[in-house]
């Protein structure tokens, strides 16, 4: 390690810190997820350990800390190589404490042990563990390498999955073949603390890029929590019509639960079954039949629709007195659809609504929406697996 760079070791290090404190912030919700931000942890804490007592003139220390705090990583990493392989996950805790507590003494050996096994028995311990260590790296790249070739062979993969899988591939291959041409090197004479400039470089380079890809998961996170992912884009494009639909009929909105993670997937279903629902309590002020509407209006149904509906909108705000039998207005909007149906269709009403609701004739600019109010019958638990209307 003394060989790299200080500049890549910091950019490493800076990166590793980022990443490793957001995940444990956004992305700590499976045991796996969990273990991921455990290597990130304990490998932060290894580089770390080493320039700090490499500052202190102290190569020796340096690489005996590097190693001895590198091998709770490698704990973590053999943890979630049993679990990917298929060990039983609700043991996964206790199995861990186990891998924690060996490798936990070997590193502890290794750092106070050394200087007296060498002084003792006249040979390098510290690289003679790092050399064995090697061992559950292969261990981890064949069993991750396995199940990417098991992913990326099932049928109906989408891009995204198949590229992911096929970079981690990637990644395993990396893992087992560097590690089995440590050992040789190892047993060649090149001590694995050593393996040169070019090897170590390498090393800190693809640390760095498996670095990055884990991110990749927090970066999702953010994005949505965000509102910049796709469920976000879509509630920005649904809102004006949420908006005054909602402001119009209020007893449609949902009581807010604060409790819940304010993901932009839950606040789209959220949305959708608020507006589905504020236009089954519009239809009675819809117009009395279609073939009242112009020719223009019913041309293009959804701007037919949004025409009608902004009418209806007015009424309501108007205080005209609904229809008693409105079962057979808009029937036309009425035909069963998919989820998928459902927010295709309803995009293009907000489209259309953005372009007709300010072209009728006394239509006054919305009122406020009300988020976090309570509306008597209207309050109801929100699932995600509830139908939507």
């Amino acid at each position: 390690m003394s060989t790299v760079p200080t500049s890549i070791v910091v950019s490493v290090a800076v990166c590793l810190a980022l990443m490793t404190v957001g995940r444990w912030l956004f992305v700590n919700d499976t045991i796996a997820d969990r273990l991921i931000n455990r290597i990130w942890s304990w490998m932060l804490v290894a580089i770390v350990s080493y320039e700090v007592a490499s500052a202190w003139h102290d190569p020796d220390l340096a690489r005996r800390l590097f190693l001895g705090v590198g091998l709770m990583a490698t704990a973590s990493f053999y943890g979630l190589a049993r679990l990917v392989g298929g060990a039983d996950a609700e043991a996964a805790y206790r199995r861990q404490r186990r891998y924690d507590s060996a490798f936990a003494a070997v590193g502890v050996s290794v750092v106070l042990g050394t200087p007296i096994i060498h002084g003792a028995l006249r040979f390098d311990y510290a690289e003679v563990v790092w050399t064995l260590s090697t061992l559950p790296a292969i261990y981890g790249g064949l069993v991750f390498g396995r199940a990417c070739i098991r992913e990326l062979r099932v049928a109906g993969t989408s891009a995204r999955e198949r590229l992911t899988y096929a970079v981690l591939l990637a990644f395993s291959v990396y893992w087992s073949v560097s590690s089995v041409i440590m050992i040789v090197r190892s047993l060649a004479g090149t001590p694995p603390s050593e393996p040169g400039k070019v090897w170590a470089v390498l090393a800190f380079l693809m640390l760095l890029a498996v670095t990055l890809f884990t991110a990749i998961p927090l970066v999702v996170v953010l994005l949505a929590r965000a509102g910049w992912d796709r469920a976000g884009r879509t509630c920005r494009r649904l809102r004006p019509l949420w908006r005054d639909l909602t402001a119009t009929v209020p007893e449609v909105v949902l009581l807010h639960d604060h409790s819940a993670p304010s993901e932009s997937a839950a606040r789209l279903y959220r949305m959708t079954v608020e507006i589905w629902d504020a236009l089954l309590h519009l239809k009675p002020y819809l117009p009395e039949s279609p073939e009242r509407s112009t020719a223009a209006e019913i041309g293009n149904d959804v701007r037919g629709y949004a025409l009608q509906l902004a009418r209806a909108v007015r009424a309501k705000r108007d205080g005209d007195t609904p229809a008693v039998n409105p079962a057979a207005r808009s029937a036309a909007h009425s035909e069963p659809r998919d989820r998928a149906a459902e927010l295709r269709y309803l995009l293009e009403l907000a489209s259309a609504w953005s372009k007709v609701a300010g072209e009728q004739p006394g239509n006054s600019q919305p009122s406020p929406y009300y988020l976090n109010r309570r509306f008597g019958s209207a309050v109801r638990h929100l699932t995600p697996t509830g139908p939507l209307r």
